[in-house]
């Protein structure tokens, strides 16, 4: 019955560039979860920010900078919607480099995980 009940939260299918503000969820309030299906070999998408990125980043590539899926296989990730930062870091991780952006933006952010 496990199994069945995980059917519920079917993932998103979204592409290498679409932003999280872009995704099709439901609720994309601050607390609110929903996983995204990536495709295999993104090379393309916006990110800005380490470990909690701002809302026009792309979901896959933040997923795979942050190392929850691998760019050649792409797969499902679980999007967490935070409350937004006063700034954002950037970085280069897992040949994705993110941009840090020097002011609030916006009321949420994301992170990501497996």
């Amino acid at each position: 019955m496990a199994v069945a009940a995980l059917g519920c939260n079917k993932a998103i299918s979204v592409d290498c560039a679409t932003k999280m503000r872009d995704v099709a969820a439901k609720d994309k309030n601050a607390g609110a979860t929903f996983t995204v299906s990536c495709p295999a070999n993104c090379a393309g998408g916006v990110v800005r920010g380490t470990d909690t990125y701002t809302t026009d980043s792309s979901v896959c590539m933040a997923a795979i900078h942050a190392g929850v899926i691998a760019k050649d296989t792409g797969g499902n990730v679980k999007v967490l919607v935070v409350k937004g930062l006063d700034k954002y870091a950037g970085s280069e991780r897992n040949g994705v480099k993110s941009d840090g952006w020097k002011v609030s933006w916006g009321d949420t952010a994301f992170q990501v995980a497996k």
